[in-house]
């Protein structure tokens, strides 16, 4: 659904990706598929604050701020 909203409306709105976010891997997949932001609620109950950690270093990562 992200991707279609993001390539039908020409990214002309933020889309927030929400739900299934457990890792750095699904927070990523939500971004590429054209959410803007990302909205954490049960994966930061189960997987605690490291998992903001995770996808902040991810996000850096792809950036090219950190080291692969």
């Amino acid at each position: 659904m992200i991707k279609y909203l993001s390539d039908k409306s020409n990214r002309a709105f933020p889309i927030i990706g929400v739900g299934g976010i457990h890792s750095a891997k699904d927070a990523m997949e939500k971004l590429d598929a054209g959410a803007s932001l990302i909205q954490l609620y049960t994966g930061f109950i189960y997987e605690g604050p490291e998992l903001i950690n995770d996808i902040n270093k991810e996000i850096l990562k792809r950036a090219g701020r950190l080291p692969r």
